[in-house]
């Protein structure tokens, strides 16, 4: 057996044992799924939903999409809402995380779902219309909703990230009246 000092130098040492050791890792090491969405709230404090054409078993949800490979979680959030709705948003903070898919949306793969708060930059003129565009070929249909009359049935990781970021809402309320006092 190689002592574990001898091999842990030539791995450092041997640029070829390095590449080996890089491809087996991409080649045998697990894979997992990371999902990130928003909780997108506007000024009067409703959150965006979005009726997804790929959601099959539940079509209404938070916007957002998978995390590329080296991307942090709230730039996936950043850039899928403005590709997708053509929205700015600032990304705030984690509202909640827990495992996606499987039983709770068998046509999700089992991974990781994050789900941020934030909040709309700008005007949201013409958001309307963003489910017809070319560049939304993801979406059928946009809402904002108040976080307590939601009529669909969301994933419950969405479901509980919409009351912590209605929760986060409310703090930014209170505290910006405060401010101005």
């Amino acid at each position: 057996m190689v002592d574990k000092r001898i091999l842990a130098r030539l791995l450092r040492q041997l640029p070829p044992l390095r590449w080996a050791l890089r491809l087996a890792v991409r080649l045998f090491a697990p894979r997992h799924y990371v999902g990130a969405v928003g909780a997108v709230f506007n000024e009067t404090g409703q959150v965006l939903l979005v009726n997804h054409v790929f959601r099959l078993d539940y079509a209404w949800g938070l916007p957002g999409g998978w995390v590329e490979q080296g991307e942090h979680p709230a730039e996936t959030v950043r850039r899928e809402i403005e590709e997708e709705l053509g929205l700015q948003v600032v990304v705030k903070q984690l509202l909640n995380y827990d495992l996606q898919g499987d039983h709770h949306d068998p046509n999700t793969p089992l991974g990781l779902g994050f789900v941020f708060y934030c909040r709309v930059v700008g005007e949201m003129s013409g958001l309307e219309g963003v489910a017809e565009s070319e560049q939304a070929y993801e979406v059928l249909e946009i809402k904002w909703l108040d976080p307590d009359q939601i009529p669909y049935r969301l994933v419950p990781l969405q479901q509980a990230a919409i009351m912590l970021g209605s929760a986060a809402f409310g703090q930014e309320q209170a505290q910006s009246s405060a401010t101005v006092r």
